[in-house]
């Protein structure tokens, strides 16, 4: 039901995913294997994991806080109790959240001619599609957690521009303070990112003329502090910021519960004033 009332902006998004593949796919059309075709690589992945990310966040955040106090005052009536709510909705989003990470990346793929195996294509789509959910997850605990749509609009995208900064192309893991290296681990776009560079340098080979040239993927993964670790680890990462984002919902909607005043009966003398008039 709550899809079905979401249909024009379901309309809109469609439209956006499929204008922001068509846009990133003609920006970086069918690339080769230059030398500077690496740094293209990485920087339509990095693109691609932050488009993904925020528009999941923002739908998330822009319709959730006037959903909850529906929600809140249908649990004050005793309608329905937070946790098979929360399980039936995120149920009903799964076919429609993964829907627009599957067609941006359908459209983008073939467009940009990136690693050229279905099987890398449907990796692709699988670590885009984790992500958006993990994205809406954190979309519905910033809503949870905030009294209006307006603030969720202004912390939202907010504390996901952390999460960008710390994504793994602007900062090097192994650079980063140590007062901030908690952040990338938590960051859903570093995990996107080294999810997507794994799918798409493993066993790519460049053009190269130099001895200092990047001559293979791995060298390219090395370079971004990436060698060495597996796609299914970074699905997992993401899993686990997904389950956090989830329990953290539940609890600020079970903590912050309205609570609404119970009608008290006029005092007796009150009623026998009534009476006598």
């Amino acid at each position: 039901m709550q899809a079905s009332r979401d249909g024009p902006t379901n309309k809109v998004r469609t439209r956006m995913s499929i204008a922001s593949a068509v846009i990133f796919g003609s920006v970086f059309w069918r690339m080769g294997r230059a030398q500077t075709s690496i740094q293209d690589r990485m920087g339509l992945l990095q693109v691609a994991a932050i488009n993904t990310a925020m528009a999941a966040l923002t739908k998330t955040v822009g319709v959730f806080p006037k959903e909850r106090a529906i929600v809140d005052r249908e649990r004050a009536k005793g309608s329905y109790s937070l946790g098979p709510y929360l399980l039936s909705k995120l149920l009903a989003e799964i076919p429609i959240g993964a829907a627009f990470p599957l067609m941006f990346g359908s459209v983008l793929y073939p467009m940009a001619r990136l690693h050229p195996t279905l099987s890398r294509f449907a990796k692709f789509c699988g670590i885009v599609t984790v992500e958006s959910f993990a994205a809406s997850a954190m979309g519905l605990t910033v809503g949870a957690m905030v009294p209006t749509t307006e603030a969720a609009m202004a912390v939202g995208p907010s504390l996901m521009t952390v999460f960008i900064v710390f994504g793994g192309y602007y900062v090097n893991a192994e650079n980063t303070p140590v007062i901030f290296r908690w952040i990338p681990r938590v960051s859903l776009i570093r995990w996107a990112f080294q999810g997507l560079c794994i799918n798409e340098f493993s066993g790519l080979e460049f053009e190269h003329q130099n001895s200092f040239d990047i001559q293979t993927g791995e060298q390219a993964l090395e370079r971004l502090s990436f060698g060495g670790s597996r796609i299914r680890d970074t699905i997992i990462a993401q899993g686990r910021i997904l389950m956090f984002w989830y329990w953290n919902t539940y609890l600020l909607l079970q903590k912050n519960k309205p609570k609404y005043q119970q009608l008290q009966p006029p005092p007796l003398q009150q009623q026998e004033q009534t009476e006598g008039h």
